[in-house]
């Protein structure tokens, strides 16, 4: 099972969906370039980001991370009851869980930071 607790409410799925993985392109597609922007900003290189803006980037990676958890809740419930620091690392991580068919990796989000939390719950 894995959770979501945004604000006082919590949102779980028994599994990642197979429409989940059907519809994973354009946030994976936004999220690299998000990282190409930041890397490229890191080594002072001007950014070629074809328009792309944080707020596109986010809309789209924000939409798909509603349908892995069954659009129970929506992008502006992710929004408003998401930790800053958290959204892009946490999205980031189940795009790559997704990818790579290891979602057994998914618990709760937002994901704990503290590691030891990770094995506990094994």
């Amino acid at each position: 099972m894995i959770t979501c607790k945004l604000n006082d409410k919590t949102y779980t799925v028994d599994f990642v969906s197979g429409r989940a993985l059907r519809e994973i392109g354009p946030a994976t597609e936004m999220y690299g370039k998000v990282n190409k922007i930041a890397r490229d900003a890191a080594a002072g290189i001007e950014a070629n980001d074809d328009g792309i803006t944080i707020e596109k980037a986010l809309d789209v990676m924000v939409k798909w991370f509603c349908l892995v958890f069954q659009n129970q809740f929506t992008p502006d419930d992710v929004y408003d009851g998401y930790p800053a620091d958290r959204v892009m690392h946490d999205i980031a991580l189940t795009l790559m869980s997704v990818q790579t068919q290891t979602t057994e990796v998914l618990h709760e989000f937002p994901f704990p930071t503290n590691p030891e939390a990770n094995t506990q719950r094994r």
